[in-house]
């Protein structure tokens, strides 16, 4: 048995390793920053630079490059745009790269300067914090909703 190699698996091979690059990582953001909070709260602003550079190196350029492939996938494999599947990933990819930008980052950036504020004057975190940072797990949850039906309508293909 020989295996062909095309140019259109090779786009799907990219598509599916952007999306676990890109998209995996922040599947645990809250797990980390939880069991920070409460277990180490002195080290909340570290995990919250760490899911900043996450977010800039992994986070936003794998979702571009899942949109491009993805884009790639839709005209060589002559998909029509109106499949129901393909219209799901174009919108969530369009809503978590809002959901990103618009909220997540300026977000965190919120949440690491009432930390560092909170921890330079005693050794816990305010409620001004914990408000943002319910924000953020509330978000998440949402982000992680949408990414589960994309990969579901992607699978299926309905």
């Amino acid at each position: 048995m020989t295996a062909t190699i095309t140019a259109y698996g090779v786009g799907l091979f990219l598509h599916v390793l952007a999306v676990v690059v890109a998209i995996g990582p922040t599947f645990a953001y809250g797990i980390f920053i939880g069991t920070t909070e409460r277990s180490a709260p002195q080290s909340v602003p570290g995990v919250l630079r760490g899911i900043q550079t996450t977010d800039r190196y992994l986070v936003s350029p794998g979702l571009i490059v899942v949109l491009l492939a993805g884009i790639y996938l839709m005209a060589e494999g002559h998909w029509d745009a109106s499949e129901s599947f393909i219209a799901v990933g174009f919108a969530g990819i369009v809503i978590l790269f809002g959901m990103l930008h618009g909220f997540f980052r300026p977000n965190t950036e919120r949440a690491l300067e009432l930390a560092e504020r909170d921890l330079a004057a005693g050794d816990t975190l305010s409620a001004e914090y914990a408000a943002v940072s319910k924000k953020l797990d509330n978000a998440g949850k949402l982000a992680g909703l949408i990414v589960a039906i994309v990969v579901f309508f992607m699978v299926v293909q309905p």
